[in-house]
């Protein structure tokens, strides 16, 4: 009775904590954000937000789907404890390279003493008289479909003045134009250097011959160990053009120069004596790793970044100087470790499943904040492919909590079923650490409004429900996001968060109310009228229909990305990309 009595007075005091409506505003221009890229990531800002919302200092915070690390990285910022998880290898060494405790100082010491040693390496790699390269850009060739003529991407295809790629191109001697993806690829080469030169801080740019710089090295000189992982064609990202391009393992997704200097990085970091400080460099190393590699597309008008959700090679990549990269990246992650120093939370990382968080006892977790996987918007151990060939430890494809239809069923194929039992057995497991009345926060986002419907019925098997939802605004879209919202294209660079409390286990067979057209109709036209038109597209306003959803426990169904988008057009005027209520409408 005693139990029962405590639990009972825990309950009511949890309870008089309402659930945050308010919108949680993040940026990605923090230390945490920029000290190691990952496909996926929640501002810290806005964690923060949320965990003093719901938490106490000494609150045990729990994410099963950590990621990169951040809830964790808040955690202990704000002097919380958390436990973390994740069935990623690559996650696992992301979120304990952001979390771990470790002397800024003597991680700079070790740091300079082991660089120091790669000055006769770098300028033997990267060196040229008065300076040394920070980067190379490399241009695909193509064989012309007319006359066999070679074809330069790099000629034929940015226009400079204007900045921009043209998409069709032609031969030196006037054939075409031809779509790229209609020619025969030949091979990839060096076309334009830029130098840092030691007499002067300005930079030098000029072109590079065919077998200039970029092609001194040769794989087969390489002294260390390098990765060569299989990139294999039933994987999500394998495409043709990899086959093409002769991209059959990890180690070729380098240029032989920077695939030498990462292994001889890697080499020196292993022999680093004290575990903190070897794991903390490690952590420089991968996040430098994708930068290094040949998935940095170069762009005439703006800087870019790796393609995420994709292993795509562009026509025009760019090869950056190694060590200038890890020094970079050092310099970032030594201030990040300042911060986290003497910070008063604490954090512990599991690699596992979260449908199985064995480790976490019933009713011990004060808040649950999860950034799951959104269906099938991002294949992780395909994305994560790079960092963990370095690690060498590989995700458990079949066991990712993904919509995966191009595996075989060996292999791991899952479908929208498979994907909500797993997640409905996930939020079990997070319903079964909570202690009584705590609140988990859910974030999310999907175009699909089957998807949503899966994630609901997950909600609904656990024993949650939603009590709000709001929005998680992670600040300016990427480039990859400007690029393609520039197309009007479904981009969004927000999520909505779900607050779930304990509720009544649905039976498994549960309707939800339908909601009428004139319903959503209204709430559009609420919502657009008090909105500025950066609130106002479609992916803000399909979000707004999910979170009015979800608030009212009604069915997602019917709701897509698409039928927003035609209902909209329908009620609605677009003047650019943004929603505005008929011109006629008082």
């Amino acid at each position: 009775m005693v139990d029962l009595y405590h639990r009972q007075l825990a309950l009511d005091e949890a309870r008089s904590r309402e659930p945050m409506t308010d919108n949680i505003a993040g940026g990605k221009g923090s230390v945490f954000y920029r000290a190691h890229s990952y496909h996926t990531k929640v501002p810290v800002e806005g964690l923060i937000q949320l965990i003093e919302y719901y938490t106490d200092p000494g609150d045990v915070v729990l994410d099963p789907f950590c990621g990169s690390g951040q809830t964790g990285v808040a955690a202990v910022l704000t002097g919380r404890h958390a436990v973390l998880s994740d069935l990623s290898p690559a996650a696992v060494h992301i979120a304990r390279g952001y979390t771990a405790r470790v002397d800024p100082d003597r991680f700079k010491q070790v740091a300079s003493e082991l660089l120091g040693g790669f000055g006769p390496l770098e300028m033997d790699l990267y060196g040229v008289p008065g300076g040394r390269i920070e980067y190379t850009v490399w241009s695909d060739v193509y064989r012309c479909l007319t006359c066999e003529h070679e074809i330069l991407f790099w000629d034929a295809a940015v226009d400079h003045e204007a900045g921009a790629v043209l998409k069709r191109l032609s031969c030196p001697v006037g054939h075409g134009p031809f779509k790229k993806t209609d020619l025969h690829w030949l091979r990839s080469q060096p076309v334009q250097e830029n130098i840092s030169l030691d007499s002067q801080a300005a930079r030098l740019v000029r072109p590079v011959e065919a077998a200039g710089q970029g092609s001194r090295v040769e794989r087969a000189t390489i002294p260390h160990w390098y990765p060569s992982v299989p990139w294999e064609s039933w994987r999500e990202m394998w495409r043709a053009q990899h086959e093409v391009q002769g991209i059959v393992t990890s180690a070729d997704f380098f240029t032989a120069r920077n695939l030498y200097a990462l292994s001889a990085l890697w080499n020196a970091i292993g022999q680093v004596e004290e575990d903190s400080i070897r794991a903390g460099l490690r952590f420089v190393f991968t996040a430098s790793v994708n930068r290094a590699s040949r998935r940095y597309q170069w762009h005439p008008r703006r800087p870019t970044n790796v393609l995420s959700s994709t292993m795509y090679l562009a026509s025009l990549n760019y090869e950056f100087n190694v060590f200038s990269l890890f020094r970079r990246k050092l310099a970032t992650i030594t201030d990040m470790y300042r911060q986290t120093w003497d910070a008063p939370g604490s954090c512990e990382v599991h690699l596992g499943a979260a449908e199985q968080i064995a480790w976490v006892a019933d009713g011990s977790v004060d808040y649950v904040f999860t950034d799951p996987p959104f269906g099938s918007n991002i294949y992780y151990s395909d994305s994560s492919f790079l960092w963990e060939a370095w690690l060498g430890e590989q995700t458990d494809v079949a066991a990712e909590t993904v919509v995966n239809r191009r595996l075989t069923a060996e292999l791991g194929r899952t479908t929208l079923d498979d994907y909500e039992k797993a997640m409905s057995r996930a939020m079990g497991e997070i319903s079964r650490v909570m202690r009584p009345g705590a609140w988990a926060s859910l974030q999310f986002h999907n175009s699909d409004d089957a998807v949503w419907s899966s994630i609901q019925n997950a909600v609904d098997s656990a024993g949650l429900r939603v009590e709000a939802a709001v929005v998680m605004d992670k600040g300016q879209a990427s480039f990859k996001g400007l690029r393609h919202e520039d197309k009007g294209e479904k981009v969004a660079n927000f999520d909505l968060v779900m607050h779930l409390a304990a509720g009544t286990q649905a039976s498994p067979n549960a309707q939800r109310r339908e909601v009428d057209r004139a319903e959503i109709e209204k709430e559009l036209r609420e919502y657009v009228a008090h909105q500025p038109a950066s609130r106002r597209t479609t992916p803000w306003l399909h979000s707004q229909v999910m979170r009015y959803l979800l608030a009212e426990g009604a069915s997602p169904a019917g709701w897509s990305f698409a039928a927003v988008e035609s209902l909209c057009s329908e009620i609605l005027e677009r003047r650019g990309n943004a929603w505005n209520l008929p011109v006629n409408r008082k």
